[in-house]
């Protein structure tokens, strides 16, 4: 129901009497602004709903260009010894989420796994390793490292040259005696790539680097300045170019988590309707050119119509399968976090919340019905509600019917 207006409220004279004169109404300005602030909320939500659909239809897209992949079955086959698919839902948090059933764990293939595993990362993490080391008087910079690199350079040569160059940068004598002069206590390393039409793969490494207080008497322009030329050599030896952007470093004071481990995380630009899976066709309609995107990003133009950019998805998930998407240097993660040991991607894929509750569990019948309207996502939306008999008639909505198995309410 339409709510009137604070103008109609005031116009109407003969109520103004019946008010409690202690009591005073919110003036137009302050009624205004909250309905604004609300209708900014209400949007925020409406596109992070969005987003959440737009990744499981791109999973979806992943798992048909990688058939073969652990991505294909993942949030869809169902665990041999489980009953059926339950449904989890933390009221904290109003979210919803499965379980038992398959995960892959694909940081690198998987849009659903990259999101939850990058999250987990950030969170558990390296917020917490970061916020102690600068409470503890440490200081925090953020090193880039990259490669000239054109549409002409083959992923796997590119990749490992890449990658054997920042090896050899980080042994030997020089590396260590710059290491101790600037007081360097360890490194977090992320692997990151992009593709763009004009230039191809871009590989790329982000560094945090941990120095304490009792740093040596390097100073930061000076380590840049040297840590610049030995990569350009380390490049050089490979094969490699750097231009200008090949390294950088910066002081971070602390607001880097996010940013490092965003992979996975980033927003996507879903096409509008995506939460009714509309065709390829009409998401054609509008679509802009392929700029310079993350994997996903250029998994996303693949939903959208553009299928000829299916084989470098194909190429780039060969290619990085098996790497590692972050890393710790020997005995960072003890001195930050109190153990040296770190959970794996799948590990932290299959995480439950600890406060999630089972809201309900499906048949293995109904779940093949969910599959064949290609409707997990819708499903878990609905269930966010934290209400069965929403999920109930959402199932009744697309076919479920009561002969197909019974959906077993937990109260």
């Amino acid at each position: 129901m339409k709510q009137a207006s604070s103008h109609t409220i005031y116009n109407n004279t003969s109520n103004l009497g019946n008010i409690a004169r202690n009591v005073s109404a919110p003036c137009p300005a302050q009624a205004a602004q909250e309905a604004t602030s609300q209708a900014i909320g209400a949007a925020k939500e409406e596109e992070q709903r969005r987003q959440r659909l737009f990744r499981w239809a791109l999973q979806a897209e992943a798992r048909y260009i990688l058939p073969h992949e652990r991505v294909a079955e993942c949030l869809r086959v169902v665990n041999p010894i489980a009953l059926g698919v339950e449904v989890l839902h933390t009221p904290r948090q109003q979210a919803a989420h499965y379980k038992s059933l398959i995960v892959c764990g694909s940081v690198w293939m998987c849009p659903l796994c990259a999101a939850k595993i990058s999250e987990r990362r950030r969170s558990e993490e390296l917020e917490p390793a970061i916020k102690r080391h600068i409470d503890g008087g440490g200081a925090v910079y953020l090193e880039t490292y990259t490669v000239s690199h054109s549409r002409f350079d083959d992923l796997a040569v590119l990749l490992r040259l890449f990658l054997e160059a920042r090896r050899r940068m980080r042994q030997g004598r020089q590396a260590q005696k710059r290491k101790w002069a600037f007081g360097i206590v360890g490194t977090i390393s992320v692997l990151e790539v992009t593709w763009s039409p004009l230039n191809a793969w871009h590989p790329h490494k982000h560094e945090l680097v941990f120095t304490t207080k009792h740093a040596g008497s390097m100073s930061a322009k000076t380590y840049a300045t040297q840590a610049r030329a030995d990569w350009e050599q380390a490049a050089a030896q490979q094969g490699l170019h750097m231009d200008a952007h090949g390294y950088k470093f910066d002081r971070t004071y602390g607001a880097v988590a996010d940013y490092i481990a965003k992979y996975g995380r980033e927003p996507l630009k879903p096409p509008w309707g995506v939460e009714a899976e509309l065709t390829k066709g009409h998401l054609k309609q509008g679509r802009g050119p392929v700029e310079h995107v993350t994997p996903f990003g250029l998994l996303a133009h693949i939903y959208q119509g553009e299928e000829e950019l299916a084989p470098l998805f194909q190429a780039y998930a060969r290619w990085f399968k098996g790497h590692k998407q972050l890393s710790w240097s020997k005995g960072l993660r003890k001195r930050l976090l109190g153990n040296e040991q770190e959970k794996t991607d799948e590990e932290l894929a299959n995480e439950q919340q600890e406060d999630a509750v089972l809201l309900g569990r499906l048949s293995r019948a109904q779940w093949r019905v969910v599959l064949a309207n290609d409707a997990r996502g819708e499903l878990l939306e609905v269930a966010r509600s934290g209400d069965w008999e929403q999920v109930q008639a959402f199932l009744t909505d697309i076919g479920c019917s009561a002969e197909l198995g019974d959906v077993h309410t937990v109260a």
